[in-house]
């Protein structure tokens, strides 16, 4: 079993106005079609999995409009409202890893690309992955 990077102590929650910060930027490496980004990097096969290498396990994110980047922002400030996260021994402000679940059952996992921005990118994942990070 892969040993998991040491999480600090438990910190201080969130001010209201840093959660107000935050927001969901996306990452082209997630996208197989044009999205508000501009061009996708998750390069696919005609099964849907992507095949630039080294990234064949890369999990596609259908946000692709800017309405659906609302939405996940939305989500990126719940899920740090409600102590959705995970800090690691070089992040700074922001949690590295955070997590939201849909009513619909999907689970979301983010991960912050700028934490001085508050910036974070995100994915759906299954609830077997999102246990083994955050237990």
């Amino acid at each position: 079993m892969a040993k998991r990077p040491k999480q600090l102590q438990p910190r201080q929650p969130l001010t209201p106005a840093k959660i107000a910060a935050a927001t969901y930027v996306g990452s082209a490496e997630h996208k197989r079609e044009r999205w508000w980004g501009g061009l996708p990097g998750a390069y696919t096969g005609r099964d849907g999995l992507a095949t630039r290498p080294k990234k064949q396990k890369t999990t596609i994110c259908p946000i692709t409009h800017a309405a659906g980047r609302e939405t996940a922002t939305g989500w990126v400030r719940e899920a740090l409202a409600k102590g959705q996260l995970r800090y690691y021994e070089a992040d700074q402000d922001f949690p590295n890893h955070i997590w939201y679940g849909q009513d619909t059952g999907q689970v979301w996992f983010g991960r912050c690309v700028n934490s001085v921005r508050s910036q974070y990118k995100g994915w759906p994942v299954e609830e077997d992955e999102r246990f083994a990070v955050f237990g």
